[in-house]
């Protein structure tokens, strides 16, 4: 049997919403998939593939395989994770574009007193809605409301969010829409927004960047929060900071990013 050639690889987290960070070429999916196995191989919700720029001015290229070995368009946590990982690793500071399957995306490092990067900004572009949809869940009406942040969102506003209610009703929602949907439920409350994401190729995630952004455009929409300030959206993995213009053309999302470990593998 062939030996593997060993991977090189960072493990990073956004809230608790983990990926396993490699250098380019690119790894096939079967690959990614052994990689983000979570009893047999590093664990992880994805796998990010830092490539050369595709526009001028980008320090990198941002490719994201989903645990399940699909592609993901975008991902909050963990282009926060790589802005964070190409400071440190080649010297950047100010503003790091990176290039996405969304576009380019502008982050800002913010550090604290002592020079640590205590959270990062993201500039997540513009969002769209994408109208209404209801889907019928094992007897039960949901009501969404369709947002895309590059990457597709349905926002289901309701009472009680929990990790329960994601995992029973997200699987059958994110089938029902072809190519899959990320499925965030969330509820306004305490100046603020709760919500739990179930997503799109990995399931029940602690955190995600795009849902809180999709979520608050569309609290936005029914009037449940303020556009141009920033709100609180509280995940299980922890809070980030999204400010929508009244537009929905500017879309910033301000949160952590924290290496845990680095290594090799043999996967």
């Amino acid at each position: 049997m062939m030996r593997r050639v060993p991977l090189r690889f960072w493990k990073y987290h956004g809230l608790g919403n983990d990926f396993v960070l490699v250098e380019g070429p690119l790894m096939d999916a079967a690959r990614a998939r052994r990689v983000c196995d979570r009893h047999r191989g590093v664990g992880a919700d994805g796998v990010v593939t830092i490539l050369p720029p595709r526009t001028a001015g980008a320090a990198a290229e941002m490719h994201i395989y989903n645990a399940d070995g699909s592609v993901a368009e975008m991902c909050g946590n963990a282009v926060r994770c790589l802005a964070r990982h190409l400071a440190e690793t080649r010297g950047l500071e100010g503003r790091i574009r990176i290039d996405t399957g969304a576009g380019p995306k502008e982050c800002t490092l913010h550090r604290g007193p002592r020079g640590e990067v205590e959270a990062v900004s993201v500039e997540m572009g513009p969002a769209r809605l994408e109208g209404e949809q209801d889907f019928r869940v094992g007897g039960e009406a949901l009501h969404a409301l369709r947002v895309s942040m590059g990457n597709p969102h349905a926002v289901i506003f309701e009472p009680a969010p929990s990790r329960e209610r994601a995992a029973a009703l997200g699987p059958p929602i994110e089938r029902a829409v072809p190519g899959g949907v990320n499925v965030g439920f969330a509820r306004a409350s305490a100046g603020g927004l709760d919500l739990v994401v179930w997503e799109r190729g990995a399931g029940l995630t602690d955190a995600c960047g795009t849902g809180a952004c999709a979520a608050t455009v569309a609290a936005v929409r029914r009037g449940e929060v303020r556009p141009g300030a920033p709100v609180e959206v509280r995940l299980p993995g922890g809070a980030l900071r999204v400010t929508v213009s009244a537009d929905l053309a500017q879309v910033t999302m301000r949160g952590p990013a924290e290496r845990v470990f680095e290594g090799e593998a043999e996967l």
